[in-house]
């Protein structure tokens, strides 16, 4: 049969029309794995980073710049159809004006700017009548001693912008430390002063939401800090169902409340009395929800993106009764390279790594997941797996 001559068809978006079908204004590991996800449904992702970071082999193409960069955010928004976040620190007034040039932002600029200070995102969720802990609006030295008296020490301090995985935090035990912390983390319109909440356990959700309406909400899990950076994920959470429900119910409340639209990480507190607190709203995929990728029908990061595109989202259950993550977090031994082969060798151990070049104390380097019959079991393996790596 004698070979075609044809030509290939190339498929071209017609010119002056956006590159990419997603835009992300960063290029970590949050954006990696989303562009992961991206390839399978055909979608183009453009990350704005540079080129040695963790994303940017890993999209559809690289808009070069910065988060923090006006104009470099700009530029996203103009090569994209949508743009979303890989973080809650860009400034919501550069997003107003992506927006106001014609390219939908989400979730919303004017959603993410409640957000991003923590001081009015607790204010949105109070008077949206979501249980928070008591807290106040702390700005100078001498209003110190007022505020242990009304809220009781120790006493947490957050800055009101920009603050992750403990940085822009600090809990202390009377005013001398206090009067270091707000010095520290006051940003010049004061900090956020909260009571502490003695909890039993610290739980998280992923809520994905679409601009039409659907929700999807992601099982109840438990998170387990080390130094304010989240170590260890178990899904479901390890409590008696009544308390899942009540937080299930909480985080989709809460997402709603924040205007979430794609992936909403809603951090919660349980408390020794069985009442759940929310603690923090991340308005992107999260920490917490690494373990989706192989755990759930769905992963929270493909549903980030059905959520932003308008698309039907997919369902959030877990694939098997239980499922675990540990973070691989740099050592304080010094740089080292991970033991993939290892790793890998352990029976159930699914690892990523977020290609850092980089290693520092406490940086997340990656992850490992495991699937199980029950908590405990999945993260034995997963522990296995982590320690095997050795990073």
């Amino acid at each position: 049969m004698p070979v075609s001559s044809t030509a290939p068809v190339v498929v071209e978006r017609p010119a002056g029309e956006p590159t990419y079908q997603v835009g992300i204004a960063g290029a970590g590991q949050l954006a990696r794995m989303t562009c992961l996800a991206a390839w399978p449904l055909g979608l183009r992702v453009g990350v704005l980073g540079a080129p040695d970071e963790p994303a940017a082999p890993m999209a559809a193409g690289l808009v070069e710049g910065h988060w923090d960069d006006p104009p470099s955010v700009r530029a996203l928004g103009r090569a994209a159809d949508v743009v979303t976040l890989e973080n809650e620190f860009v400034e919501a007034e550069v997003l107003a004006e992506v927006e106001a040039a014609g390219t939908p932002v989400r979730p919303a600029a004017d959603a993410l700017a409640t957000v991003q200070d923590k001081l009015l995102q607790k204010e949105m969720l109070r008077n949206a009548g979501l249980p928070v802990s008591e807290f106040l609006l702390l700005e100078h030295p001498e209003k110190i001693a007022a505020a242990g008296r009304d809220l009781g020490w120790p006493l947490v301090l957050k800055a009101r912008r920009r603050g992750y995985d403990g940085y822009g935090n600090a809990t202390c035990d009377g005013a001398e430390e206090a009067a270091e912390a707000l010095r520290r983390l006051n940003l010049g319109d004061g900090v956020l002063a909260e009571r502490y909440v003695p909890f039993a356990k610290e739980l998280a959700a992923m809520i994905a939401r679409s601009p039409g309406g659907e929700v999807a909400a992601y099982p109840v899990v438990e998170t387990v800090q080390r130094d304010h950076v989240c170590h260890v994920v178990v899904a479901p959470a390890p409590i008696p169902e009544p308390l899942r429900a009540l937080a299930r119910e909480v985080a989709l409340a809460a997402a709603e409340a924040a205007q979430g639209v794609g992936v909403t990480g809603v951090e919660m507190f349980l408390g020794q009395d069985g009442e759940v607190l929310v603690n923090e709203l991340a308005p992107r995929p999260h920490n917490s929800g690494h373990y989706t990728i192989e755990a759930c029908e769905t992963s929270q990061f493909e549903n980030h993106l059905r959520g932003v595109l308008g698309l039907p989202l997919g369902p959030p259950q877990l694939r098997a009764p239980a499922a675990a993550m540990v973070n691989l977090l740099g050592s304080a031994r010094g740089p080292s390279l991970p033991r993939t082969a290892d790793a890998l060798a352990v029976p159930g151990a699914h690892l990523h790594l977020y290609d850092k070049l980089e290693v520092r104390p406490g940086r997340k380097m990656g992850h490992v997941t495991a699937l199980g019959g029950d908590p405990e079991a999945a993260l034995r393996t997963a522990q296995a797996g982590a320690a095997a790596v050795g990073l």
